[in-house]
């Protein structure tokens, strides 16, 4: 009981200590303007969310979510009566996919939902630049190529753009998360984040979680209730098990992937760079099926279009981490490019732990010998 109690409290001031961190800046660089009545539902940052790490122990937050109890999704925390409320915490094991958090699904998501208004308001109005900020104070800059053929593009195209870019950025902004923790960011001031920077549940439920939010947004439903539907019936294709089923999942990688006072042993430093795809640790033995493919989506194909130079997308840092981070990269940058940097800070992060960022095509199910 008093473990439980604890938790409670401890979620409880991390969740007050996120919600202060930053707020929502006008979207149009040089304008005091917020746009809000343009944003609608969505010109309120997502409600801060408190994830667990996909392991027990006496710091991990661990809670063990079931799919069939998920609660409606919020994206502004607000309940919905005669609806059960949302449950925002958990670890899934899933045959498919393996271990993914629901928190870190959800906070993807809404994550998508809240740069998909931004990058849809920018494109509509034809501006050559938009920005944003997360739940850090990392501001994000992003520059627009319009293509030649724009005029004649349909509105359905150009929706379909504006979502991809979303996920896209949504992607990044998760990434950027973990790599700030990593290097030693704290959300709070004080307690270190760094043990959860890329567990294994990490980037697979952020990809799950930005798929989500681009079907969700396509559905034409209240996205809410979208996400509601879609995140339970997604977790039941990748192959979620049961209580007994989670518990044999975390026997089996325990003192492999994660330890009871050790915390993260191995992280799953696979962002998809390459070939788009992320792939899942499966525990040996559990895999039911096929492998799910997580995939990051792409611009390379449009209605037909390849519209992979439509945009570029800066981070401005604003943490003192930041020093640290742009040491690593060739020139000291004022500014991080996530696809020219992400894959340095990768690679610095896979050496201080001695462990080697997979190769494209790499074996998916994770071997525990």
């Amino acid at each position: 009981m008093m473990n439980h109690v604890w938790k409670v409290v401890v979620v409880g001031l991390l969740a007050l200590a996120m919600v202060g961190c930053s707020g929502p800046i006008s979207p149009r660089p040089g304008s005091g303007m917020r746009y809000s009545a343009e944003l609608g539902e969505f010109a309120a940052m997502p409600r801060a969310r408190i994830g667990s790490l996909p392991f027990p122990g006496p710091f991990s937050l661990y809670a063990e979510a079931d799919v069939m109890k998920l609660g409606r999704h919020s994206y502004s925390g607000e309940s919905v009566k005669d609806h059960p409320r949302e449950v925002d915490r958990g670890i899934v094991y899933t045959r498919r996919a393996g271990f993914l958090d629901v928190c870190h699904i959800r906070n993807a998501a809404d994550t998508t939902a809240y740069i998909h208004a931004r990058v849809a308001l920018a494109l509509r109005e034809g501006w050559s630049r938009m920005r944003f900020r997360g739940i850090e104070p990392s501001e994000y800059s992003v520059w627009f190529a319009y293509p030649d053929d724009w005029d004649v593009m349909d509105a359905e195209e150009r929706e379909e753009l504006s979502i991809r870019i979303a996920q896209r950025l949504a992607f990044d902004v998760m990434t950027w998360h973990e790599i700030i923790t990593w290097y030693g960011y704290k959300s709070t001031v004080v307690v270190s984040e760094q043990g959860s920077a890329f567990t294994h549940d990490d980037t697979p439920s952020h990809v799950v979680g930005i798929e989500l939010a681009g079907e969700a947004l396509r559905s034409g439903e209240g996205y809410d209730a979208a996400m509601t539907d879609l995140l339970q019936e997604r977790l039941l294709e990748y192959g979620a098990v049961d209580h007994e089923g989670l518990e044999a999942a975390l026997d089996a990688t325990k003192d492999v992937w994660w330890s009871t006072l050790g915390g993260a042993k191995r992280r799953l430093l696979d962002f998809g760079d390459g070939d788009g795809l992320v792939e899942p640790w499966i525990v040996e033995g559990m895999l039911e099926g096929e492998a799910a493919v997580l995939r990051v989506p792409t611009l390379g194909d449009v209605g037909g279009r390849d519209l992979r130079g439509m945009y570029q997308v800066e981070i401005d840092p604003k943490i003192l981490e930041g020093f640290a981070i742009r040491s690593k990269l060739e020139g000291d940058p004022k500014r991080v490019v996530p696809e020219r940097d992400f894959p340095v800070l990768m690679g610095d992060i896979a050496g201080s732990l001695e462990q080697v960022v997979p190769e494209p095509g790499d074996v998916v199910v994770e071997d525990l010998e």
